[in-house]
């Protein structure tokens, strides 16, 4: 237990969360202690104040993107200083342009995650413009030095952008490898589940969603890379990693197994199946074997040889044929075959990864063109006409904007009217807080008060047991670093750090620092206070207001998927519009279950038909599981043949999944396919595996023990999966028309 914890300790401070605060914290200490040594401090505390509002738009991705956000940021700050100081004089101006000011920067996040964060950067820096007033020339001079910090962080952020971009990419990879094998981990699980399932699916979707997020990270980080300055074959072996592990969560869906004909076929003979899971944990743990090695940086352990498995697993099917005895033992048999597959397929993948790590591939062969490349990043459209297509309360990004001017205001002037000392300690409170959704905006005021709490006394234990003025310093240096490190991903805990970061800085200033604990605690409750009000009165944006359009896009997205499936199996598409279809599709499906996710969160009276929307949910998962199934069979069975069931049957799924978008946006349904075409393709399937299993019968009446033929069996392997699978899409795609058509009409 004590390992972990300090393994985890390791990692922390190799992540790249913490050098980049680190980098930013040496940005903001070094002008600090340059000023007190020539007697600036003024100016040179300006500088440092322009490092930490601009690094907040230093996210990864290219040089050059990183580069235009951090000059943009800085712009915008040092526009936002010299205008509020400026206006700060006269009340009745101060307000108005407040208003439009905090208004025009907050709407610019209609661009983006990148372009949120530089809108952070502008409302801190109106934020920041009330702590020092300034009057005449000095207004310039402070935004200069502001600028200069811009600048000098620039400076700081390209000299480090490869290291830290390695680092990133290689942490991205290592979450990738884990979350992937706790997906695998999870799909074995399922297959022997009983009371668990519920839980285990919801965990299942909800790592479905970050997979998703580091998937997208890793495209960013690899592909933009790629286009800008070629790849060194450390590269490429770092992007032939990332195709094989997308490669190895789509086979992951596309498990064939069916868990609910597993737990009635085998109900009573689970001991058959277990020597299947067995072999997907020790993939899983594989997995997790390859994370550790680019973690710490190490070669990869040979793996344990899984033939002895493999072998388990096909005398398991051998055992349960003799116990059930043919015909009856034939769809169970069939059924554990093709599980079979599914896990030889993905240790084939494994090995192809292994392959990689050893240094044995190919390193000029990755696999995608430049120009292929670029089509899988999500592309940010800066069309001007998004900010007009906006400007409605339609949009959650106008509405946050309103609900934040008037936020500030409100504080602005609670702050002014009752003479608090520190008033832009609510203003930051307001801005750090607050969110589009009304689920953030709980959590982070729930965190930010838990977080100043404790934060506060800690502090507070501290200066009680210590007056050390160099103590202080160092503790505020470093609860800085440890404040920038854990505020994407823990921000209550970044709030104990912000805290006693400025508590102790205060310390060193002022020797009575109990008054600014209670000024810190005073003002964070009213800020939290404001900004939660806010967000539940002001326009709140219910995602059961925006619910049906991530459900529209998710059935776009598989409409899309499904028929790249079938002009593949035409042999009519190409792989890379194959693989781009399948990226939107998980993208889509991700996003779905992270808006349902915080709908689950929201009061019980805005959560209006969540048990409809659950079952939307965990159907298009279904759904989405089935296609890849068929997609990865296709792909790895072509066939000159095209069969008109086939067609007929596709058509069918199709329609349905049409006719439930048209049930949402209110438009005339399209026709149903003929129940009697559907039957009788249906029919012919189910003919062409009876036709096999006569075959296979007349040979076993011949000659009793005679050995099926391993291309016999595969056939009729092959006519049982694709029957069933589109037998179940069908079903599936049925139901979820009947679910979305009665969600339409509410």
């Amino acid at each position: 237990m004590i390992k972990n914890h300090l393994q985890k300790i390791r990692n922390f401070f190799s992540s790249s969360d913490f050098l980049k605060s680190a980098l930013v914290t040496f940005g903001i200490v070094t002008p600090i202690i340059i000023g007190l040594k020539i007697d600036q401090l003024p100016y040179f505390l300006s500088i440092s104040i322009g490092v930490f509002l601009t690094s907040s738009s230093d996210i990864p991705g290219s040089r050059k993107h990183k580069s235009i956000g951090i000059l943009i940021a800085s712009a915008i700050a040092v526009l936002s200083t010299i205008i509020i100081t400026y206006a700060a004089s006269n009340l009745y101006l101060l307000l108005p342009i407040m208003a439009v000011l905090i208004f025009g920067i907050s709407y610019i996040s209609v661009y983006g995650f990148r372009a949120s964060l530089i809108s952070f950067a502008g409302l801190l820096a109106i934020v920041l413009s009330f702590a020092h007033q300034q009057i005449g020339s000095e207004i310039f001079i402070n935004a200069l030095f502001i600028g200069i910090g811009g600048l000098w962080y620039l400076l700081l952020s390209s000299l480090f952008h490869p290291f830290l971009q390695k680092r990133q990419i290689n942490n991205n990879l290592t979450e990738c490898f884990q979350l992937t094998a706790q997906y695998i981990h999870i799909r074995g699980k399922l297959a022997i589940a009983k009371q668990e399932e519920q839980a285990l699916k919801k965990e299942l979707y909800d790592l479905q969603v970050n997979i998703n997020t580091i998937h997208e990270s890793l495209r960013e980080l690899l592909l933009h890379e790629r286009q800008s300055s070629g790849f060194s074959n450390y590269k490429r072996k770092q992007l032939l990693i990332f195709i094989e592990l997308i490669d190895i969560l789509e086979l992951s869906i596309a498990n064939p197994a069916n868990y609910e004909k597993i737990n009635t076929l085998f109900k009573n003979h689970l001991h058959y199946v277990h020597p299947f899971i067995e072999l997907v944990f020790k993939i899983s743990n594989r997995l997790e074997e390859m994370a550790i090695a680019i973690q710490k940086g190490h070669k990869l352990e040979p793996r344990e040889d899984f033939e002895p498995l493999i072998q388990k697993c096909k005398d398991s099917i051998q055992a349960y044929v003799q116990e059930i005895k043919l015909p009856k033992a034939r769809e169970g048999a069939l059924l554990l075959h093709n599980l079979l597959d599914y896990e030889e397929n993905q240790l084939q993948k494994i090995q192809s990864v292994e392959r990689i790590f050893f240094n044995l591939e190919n390193q000029h062969n990755v696999g995608l063109k430049n120009k292929e490349g670029k089509q899988f990043i999500t592309q940010q459209d800066y069309d001007p006409n998004i900010l007009k297509e906006n400007f409605s309360f339609k949009s959650p990004i106008f509405k946050h904007a309103v609900r934040l001017t008037i936020a500030m205001l409100l504080g602005y002037g609670i702050g002014t009217y009752f003479s608090l000392q520190n008033t832009y300690w609510i203003l930051l409170t307001i801005v750090v807080i607050m969110r589009p959704g009304y689920t953030l905006t709980k959590e982070r005021s729930k965190h930010r008060l838990y977080g100043t709490l404790i934060g506060a006394a800690i502090a507070a234990v501290i200066v009680l047991i210590t007056q050390n003025s160099y103590l202080y310093a160092v503790l505020s240096i470093l609860s800085l670093t440890l404040a920038l490190s854990f505020i994407q991903k823990n921000y209550r805990t970044s709030s104990i750090f912000v805290t006693t970061s400025i508590v102790f800085i205060y310390a060193l200033i002022n020797p009575d620092a109990f008054e600014v604990i209670q000024y810190r605690i005073v003002d964070t409750v009213i800020g939290a206070s404001i900004a939660f009000t806010a967000g539940s009165l002001l326009w709140p944006a219910w995602e059961s207001e925006s619910i049906k359009t991530n459900i529209v896009q998710t059935l776009s997205a598989h409409r899309n998927y499904l028929d790249e499936i079938n002009k593949y199996y035409h042999q009519s598409a190409s792989l890379t519009e194959y693989k781009l279809a399948r990226k939107d599709a998980f993208l889509e499906m991700g996003n779905l279950n992270a808006a349902f996710q915080r709908m689950s969160q929201e009061p019980k009276s805005q959560q209006a038909n969540l048990g409809k929307v659950n079952e939307i949910v965990g159907l298009n998962h279904t759904l989405l599981s089935a296609m890849a199934a068929l997609g990865t069979f296709i792909l790895n069975n072509k066939n000159d043949e095209v069969s008109e069931d086939f067609e007929i049957i596709l058509k069918t799924v199709d329609t349905n999944l049409m006719q439930a978008l048209q049930a949402l946006l209110h438009k005339a349904q399209a026709k149903n396919t003929s129940i009697e075409k559907l039957e009788e393709a249906y029919q012919h399937l189910e003919e062409k595996f009876e036709n096999l299993v006569a075959i296979r019968t007349k040979e076993l009446a011949e000659e009793d023990s005679k050995p099926i033929n391993p291309e016999f069996r595969k056939s009729l392997q092959a006519t049982r999966l694709i029957t069933d699978q589109l037998k179940w899409l069908v079903t599936i795609s049925g139901n979820l028309k009947k679910v979305v058509g009665a969600l339409g009409k509410d």
